[in-house]
């Protein structure tokens, strides 16, 4: 990123946390005075104690100096302890809202840009950065506030010994500027040294962390494959430990080279930077022995500038930290900044789309035509079919035919790139695509089912119809096995997070998809190979009763096996992208062409077809 890429990171991240917490800056500005004032307190009432003592100061202001150093060293260490970790609750809120944010851009997101091989490689870069620091948001307050700590040191302690520079000029003439100035020089270079080490050793860290960056999912993957139950049936039925294992070891190898590699770097940055600061209090100890030994200021004057020299060497390499934020820290938050301001490509429309009982909706695809993102290849061309009211389609074809395409464009997962898609005579995008959606139930072939409770999986809520809930378990042939779990329908799926949750089959979790589909009730219902799962015996059951199942809804079943197609209206043949037959079974085995041609090829397997 160019400097100027930098600080709009940086930008975004304090307009980002202002309107979320009005606190969180001033918290800083509190923590990180109070931490830069609490060690020059007894440096400054040592000074005065001492000078009270060899000048024959009385007891009576001596006790008050004690007494006042003691308070204020109590005030502003309670006082740092308690922004600190006000400063870190509000940090923590931060934390878990730039998750929360992140994680709903991800879910609300255009489908096409989960597919978009640029957007994950900002999604996976910046899961690492927070699994391993927290997330971006927090690494910025805690090293700019550093960075502050380290500027209000600086500052206050100069004030501290501005008044014994005075002493040194005027005690010296003309001749006091050139050690002041000699000092000033060299402390000058030293902390320039230390910025451009700061700003090397950020590039450095930034490629170790683009490295660790490529590995990390890997590493993950191999470390906890081992003890993930499900892939334990496969590790031995096909004798793979000694896959796994050097798998394991090779990234573990990596691993290590890489934090070793940044453990080197960050020894030789840490022992650097510790040499620099000696330097500098050197210097400081050295000018100020030089004076107190020329007569240009008391003994206490001398305590004084030795107790502000640490914290001013201190409160220059925390400066330093400055680096971190325009290096290390804006990157992260540039991960996240272009994830959660990717802006949307499809256009979400506005249209309610009418409510109807009697599910009158009629799709027309008209000479339509696509590609995917990057590819010079149409996956669809030229395709025009209309979605009759009521009647059940079949979509057939070889894999890479376009069958799964054609769902995606009618769910509106991608938008077409040529022609038009309609609903009622009426262009899909021009809807609200929340509510467009709603008119669809699908069961992908590649569906998910979540480590919620069964209830939770088929509801997609927490509040449901249990009546309904119960009627559509029945329909898809799943009842029976959820009366038989411990908690029947509140039952967890998968022992993820619940020791206690049930494993089903994928025949049984296909069935709880069917009754997903069936749940939302929506007038249009696609099936992706809703019976690829199954045993021959449920099969049978789904088809026999698919009629009953999908009822008056319009139905668009994909499958390889066409002796499930003679249960729908009309069969969609795809090959190479295009539409090249439909019509009914009888019509379409009986005539030349790809679908006989399928049906043939499996005819074979088929018994008294």
């Amino acid at each position: 990123m160019t400097f100027k890429e930098k600080l709009r990171c940086v930008s975004f991240v304090i307009k980002m946390c202002r309107n979320r917490s009005k606190k969180i800056l001033l918290l800083m500005v509190l923590r990180s005075l109070f931490c830069a004032v609490l060690p020059l307190i007894p440096a400054y009432f040592s000074s005065v104690i001492i000078d009270g003592l060899t000048q024959g100061g009385n007891l009576k202001a001596l006790i008050k100096n004690i007494v006042l150093c003691a308070v204020l060293s109590g005030v502003f260490y309670f006082g740092s302890v308690v922004f600190k970790k006000l400063f870190l609750e509000e940090a923590n809120i931060l934390k878990d809202y730039e998750s929360k944010t992140f994680e709903e851009q991800i879910s609300s997101m255009d489908y096409e840009l989960l597919e978009d091989a640029d957007f994950q490689k900002n999604v996976k870069a910046y899961r690492v950065v927070y699994e391993n620091n927290g997330g971006a948001v927090y690494g910025f307050w805690f090293f700019t506030g550093n960075f502050l700590e380290g500027v209000f040191s600086l500052l206050l302690s100069l004030v501290l010994i501005y008044p014994l520079i005075g002493k040194i000029i005027s005690s010296a003439g003309k001749t006091g500027f050139l050690p002041i100035a000699v000092l000033c020089i060299f402390v000058l270079c030293i902390a320039l040294i230390l910025i451009l080490v700061g700003n090397r050793y950020t590039k450095i860290n930034n490629k170790v962390y683009r490295v660790f960056n490529e590995i990390f999912a890997s590493f993950k993957y191999w470390f906890y494959f081992p003890s993930d139950y499900r892939k334990g049936k496969e590790i031995r039925i096909y004798s793979a430990q000694k896959l796994v294992e050097s798998k394991h070891e090779e990234y573990m190898k990596k691993w290590e080279g890489i934090n070793k590699k940044n453990t080197d770097i960050k020894i030789k940055y840490d022992s650097f930077i510790g040499v620099l600061q000696v330097l500098i209090l050197g210097a400081f100890y050295l000018f100020t022995g030089l004076q107190a030994k020329w007569g240009a200021f008391s003994v206490g004057s001398f305590a004084l500038f030795i107790g502000v020299s640490a914290r001013l060497a201190e409160g220059i390499a925390l400066i330093t930290a400055i680096t971190f934020v325009l290096g290390v820290v804006s990157d992260n938050i540039g991960y996240y900044k272009r994830v959660v301001e990717t802006p949307r490509r499809k256009f979400k429309g506005t249209l309610p789309v009418e409510k109807r009982d009697d599910n009158r909706f009629e799709i027309e695809f008209k000479n339509v035509s696509f590609k995917y993102p990057g590819s010079d290849e149409y996956a669809l061309k030229n395709l025009s079919v209309k979605l009759n009211i009521g009647k059940h389609f079949a979509v057939v074809g070889r894999n890479g035919s376009g069958k799964t395409t054609f769902i995606k464009l009618l769910y509106r997962l991608y938008d077409v790139d040529e022609g038009e898609i309609t609903l009622n005579g009426i262009n899909i995008k021009k809807y609200d695509l929340k509510e467009y959606m709603s008119l669809f139930s699908v069961v992908f072939q590649d569906f998910k089912l979540f480590s919620v409770p069964l209830s939770q999986n088929v509801t997609t809520s927490l509040e449901y119809d249990e009546e309904k809930l119960f009627r559509c378990l029945d329909k898809a042939g799943i009842l029976g096995r959820v009366e038989e779990m411990p908690l029947k329908e509140n039952s967890v799926l998968y022992k993820n997070f619940d020791d206690r949750g049930i494993e089903i089959s994928g025949g049984e979790a296909q069935k709880l998809a069917l009754a997903r589909a069936l749940y939302k009730d929506a007038p249009f219902v696609i099936l992706d190979e809703p019976t690829a799962a199954l045993d021959p015996v449920s099969e049978f059951e789904i088809y026999k009763r698919f009629n009953s199942l999908v009822e008056d809804k319009t139905a668009v079943y994909i499958s390889h096996r066409l002796s499930s197609c003679r249960f729908c209206n009309e069969i969609y043949v795809f090959d190479g992208g295009r539409l090249v037959q439909k019509g009914s079974h009888e019509e379409l085995v009986n005539m030349p062409g790809k679908y006989r041609e399928l049906w043939t090829a499996q005819s074979v397997y088929y018994n008294a077809e």
